[in-house]
């Protein structure tokens, strides 16, 4: 019997919840994953949780999953595959702020279901990758030093995963992540589709959140000026400083890059100035490493002639650092009288002083020793959501080229594999005007960018109103439209070309279920697993 055909025969097997249920608790090796229970906790749909080593490594390297069956028969097709960013960023920081079956209560390590939980909407599988995030395990010193390294562990552990759970494979994959995860899964997606593997996978979308999947430049400095003038109000900067990062917008040669993103359709490719920030990754997310690097570099600007020279001449990140001088500016104590808020998070400028952390609840919880017993990680000792070694080695690693040049047009193109963007307001880390300008300057399918901006509005509880998502889908009619306004509340914008799509998340961060969790849902129900054209 040929795999084609195995598999089929597994999927038949497996097309009920109540069949899945018996199935996997007599496998052999797979009961053992089986979780009975969480402390602390509601009941959970059906799950499975802990570690399984990556062929052909050193021992001690082992990835940490958590898989969740699905909740509704109806998507029980449908495999959603969620990474978190970082890198090093465990992928339960999506689990539980938003998108999985449990939420933190408030303050309190007290877990409650969530009612826009993604297991709705299909089989979910959260994977803590590289080695050594969150549960999963390296050998030392740390073996991953580059992208390369990370996509190779993936894949080869995901075929060995599919060794496991075999009815999962011939489901209709989704991969889905945040952040820098925006390269982890087109590299991810190329690999499983061109690289040497034993199955065929249906790998049917990617959706990228806020993610650094386009140039790095072109994401980061270039869009920096116009974003502080979009949340001017917001931000509290004061009009001299501000005058400041228009300066560098004309110097910099931002102004003309930022118009010609504004045509629709791209007249040609456009053209990224110069060599912004050195493009200068780890320099730019990582502050405490600069002390080292140079002592006379001053990260805390406040003053117009401290923003120019941090933007113009500075030791620390290169020429036309507007990006890193914002980051610098909003972070830097405020003098008396500004007007600055007294908190600030990149990640989502709405935040003040009384926003709680997931972070050190989820290091609280995830430490103890009967939680880890449940998730069959027992004495794993204290958890950390995001490791800061993965973090430095791979941001110190030559960067890996952009998946917006070849990766991404070539998945799109010759595999049919649709893209959802997205994007959230309030995200100053990655903002949506750089995204924009990436969407605008890339080519797929024979053209360049969207013919037409990315104007029409979408809902609450409607993320793609009157259109059929896929690659030949097209906006939907402003008298449709019209007629859903009447009755739902807008959620912010979007577009739909060639089998790209690109949403703009009005009011949310760079996480954007965290804000918008019913919007969210939405788009994964409406976007992601939607049927679509061929």
């Amino acid at each position: 019997m040929n795999i084609s055909a195995l598999l089929y025969f597994w999927n038949v097997l497996w097309a009920t919840p109540e069949i899945v249920i018996s199935r996997a608790t007599r496998s052999p090796g797979i009961s053992r994953f089986e979780v009975h229970s969480l402390p602390d906790s509601p009941a959970l749909p059906t799950s499975w949780a802990g570690r399984l080593p990556v062929p052909g490594r050193a021992d001690g390297n082992e990835i940490f999953f958590w898989l969740f069956q699905a909740e509704q028969a109806a998507y029980n097709d449908n495999l959603i595959i969620w990474f978190n960013g970082g890198p090093g960023c465990s992928s339960l920081i999506g689990l539980t702020t938003g998108n999985g079956p449990i939420l933190f209560d408030g303050n309190s390590t007290n877990l409650v279901r969530n009612p826009n939980s993604w297991t709705k909407l299909g089989n979910v599988l959260y994977v803590d990758q590289p080695v050594g995030t969150g549960f999963s395990t390296a050998s030392f010193p740390y073996p991953v030093t580059d992208n390369d390294r990370v996509t190779a562990d993936f894949t080869r552990w995901l075929n060995a995963f599919f060794m496991h759970f075999p009815h999962l494979a011939s489901m209709q994959i989704h991969l889905m992540g945040e952040s820098y995860a925006g390269i982890y899964i087109p590299y991810f997606a190329s690999e499983l589709l061109n690289g040497k593997n034993t199955l065929r996978l249906d790998v049917r979308s990617m959706s990228l959140g806020d993610g650094s999947w386009g140039n790095g430049a072109a994401m980061s400095s270039v869009a920096m000026g116009r974003y502080l003038r979009s949340q001017a109000s917001m931000l509290n900067i004061p009009k001299d400083i501000l005058s400041i990062f228009d300066e560098a917008d004309e110097t910099c040669g931002f102004n003309e890059v930022l118009a010609q993103s504004m045509i629709y359709p791209p007249h040609r490719r456009i053209h990224i100035p110069g060599n912004p920030e050195y493009f200068n990754l780890k320099r730019r997310l990582r502050r405490d490493m600069i002390d080292s690097l140079d002592s006379a570099c001053n990260i805390f600007p406040k003053t117009t002639d401290e923003v120019r020279t941090s933007i113009f001449n500075s030791t620390c990140y290169g020429p036309c650092a507007a990006h890193s001088t914002a980051i610098d500016y909003m972070q830097t104590t405020a003098d008396e009288g500004s007007r600055k808020p007294a908190c600030y998070d990149v990640y989502d400028i709405s935040h003040d002083c009384s926003t709680v952390s997931p972070l050190p609840l989820m290091a609280e919880y995830f430490s103890r020793a009967d939680v880890q017993s449940a998730l069959h990680v027992g004495n794993s000792g204290d958890y950390e959501a995001c490791n800061s070694t993965i973090l430095d080695t791979l941001l110190a690693a030559d960067s890996p080229v952009p998946p917006e040049y070849s990766i991404l047009p070539s998945l799109i193109t010759k595999h049919n594999v649709a893209l959802h963007i997205y994007n959230g307001e309030w995200d100053m880390l990655i903002n949506h005007i750089g995204t924009e300008l990436s969407i605008q300057n890339m080519t797929w399918r024979g053209a360049q960018g969207f013919s037409r901006k990315s104007s029409q509005l979408f809902y609450v509880d409607e993320a793609a109103p009157s259109s059929t998502v896929g690659p030949t889908a097209t906006l939907a009619t402003t008298a449709t439209l019209a007629t859903v306004a009447a009755t739902a509340s807008p959620a912010g914008t979007w577009a739909i070309e060639r089998g790209v799509s690109y949403h703009f998340f009005r009011g949310a961060g760079h996480s954007v279920f965290v804000n918008k969790p019913k919007e969210m849902f939405a788009f994964v129900r409406d976007v992601v697993v939607a049927p679509r054209e061929h």
